[in-house]
């Protein structure tokens, strides 16, 4: 009979660095962990023992390191926030895992504010600022009419990366419909409409008056008080 190989402990599986759970369902930190013989297993919590057979939410796997915590009995996730660690031990050595940072998702309100209407000249650009709150992770970000349609995006109009709306060059068209950011976040699947932004785009009125005044009069542009430089709203 082959005499057992013994072996020192290795991680084999276990949460990302960075964990962000779903403040409805139970979180489980995964630690899984190999060795000869087999490793036993203890946490840290903050760069502390951590003695989870003191809190009733709180278990271990059988045979494996990963913890799992209920709340169907109550409790907040956001008091089990913070870096938790493992530590697979046997006679041979010692396995840690990676700093697990467990963080509770968030989705914040938008802030209340009351948006200004938007005048720009035709032909100028403009930037329609988004300004998404923080949320945990960022939300997906993008544009609708309080009509619930997308906007059109193309090479004139386009969303930048921090979520804010571009027009390279306002057109007329652009003042039919009104614009309102939207934040998607994911792990509480819940969307947040920014109060929507109205557009006037101020246009030249030299075209149909001043050419029906320069055909009826030499000076008709003076005598009707049509200045040179006026201009017109486009709701």
């Amino acid at each position: 009979m082959a005499a057992s190989v013994f072996q020192p402990p290795t991680i084999t599986k276990q949460s990302v660095k960075n964990y962000i759970v779903d403040p409805r369902d139970n979180i489980n930190i995964e630690c899984e962990a190999k060795g000869n013989p087999f490793p036993t297993f203890t946490w840290t919590r903050n760069g502390k023992f951590f003695n989870y057979g003191k809190d009733p939410r709180v278990t271990r796997r059988s045979k494996s390191g990963t913890l799992s915590i209920d709340f169907r009995s109550g409790g907040r996730p956001e008091d089990y926030e913070g870096e938790y660690q493992c530590f697979a031990q046997n006679r041979l050595g010692t396995a840690i895992s990676n700093k697990i940072v467990l963080q509770v998702s968030k989705s914040p309100l938008w802030p209340k504010e009351n948006l200004d209407i938007q005048e720009v000249h035709e032909g100028a650009p403009l930037i329609l600022a988004c300004n998404p709150p923080p949320g945990l992770p960022p939300p997906a970000i993008f544009w609708m009419s309080s009509s619930m349609e997308s906007i059109h995006q193309d090479k004139r109009v386009s969303q930048g990366q921090n979520g804010d709306l571009y027009f390279s060059n306002v057109m007329q068209e652009d003042a039919l419909t009104d614009y309102s950011c939207n934040a998607r976040f994911a792990f509480t699947h819940t969307i947040q409409q920014k109060n929507p932004y109205t557009l006037k785009v101020l246009t030249s009125q030299l075209n149909y008056e001043c050419t029906y005044a320069m055909d009826t009069n030499p000076t008709g542009i003076q005598q009707l008080g049509i200045p040179a430089s006026a201009s017109i709203f486009h709701a």
